[in-house]
């Protein structure tokens, strides 16, 4: 181990990266139908941990049967946005209101990527609130534009990462 890493920001960034895993192991649970070790293989963390992090968000079928995730959850989760001034992380509590921001975060890379505006008109006048701040949606053309033409968009990592991996 390195004498200029303390070995808490170390512990902190694992800690960081398992909880991020395991959340993007429950999504897929929920979006592919996947089986619980089948996520677990697909994030690289172990069954063990996911339960840890993310197990009052699934039902058993019976004792000793297969994991399902539930339906919704209300776990913290910090995500990047983009806002008018660049790039900003904000927590979301819930699985809801984290898959709407996915679904926007999907029409602005829609756009960037082939330049149609159709999939920004729902997003259009909508804020984001959370417990402290209200943000309003980017859909202008522009100014996503300029954010893009600045590497200022990272849209393929929805999570926030602190621990210095993108």
């Amino acid at each position: 181990m390195s004498d200029s890493v303390p070995e808490q920001f170390l512990q902190a960034t694992s800690h960081s990266d398992a909880r991020t895993r395991a959340l993007q192991a429950l999504s897929l649970m929920r979006r592919e139908r996947l089986s619980l070790a089948a996520a677990c293989r697909l994030e690289h963390i172990k069954p063990s941990t996911f339960r840890r992090y993310v197990g009052s968000a699934l039902r058993q079928d019976k004792p000793n049967g297969r994991y399902r995730a539930s339906a919704g959850d209300s776990f913290r989760r910090d995500l990047r946005i983009p806002t008018a001034f660049g790039p900003t992380t904000i927590p979301v509590y819930g699985s809801k209101k984290a898959q709407f921001l996915s679904n926007y975060l999907n029409a602005v890379g829609h756009y960037l990527r082939t330049g149609s505006e159709d999939e920004l008109t729902s997003f259009r006048g909508k804020t984001f609130k959370t417990r402290s701040q209200e943000i309003q949606l980017v859909t202008d053309p522009a100014i996503l534009s300029r954010l893009a033409d600045a590497d200022a968009l990272r849209l393929d990592h929805l999570y926030a990462s602190f621990g210095g991996a993108a």
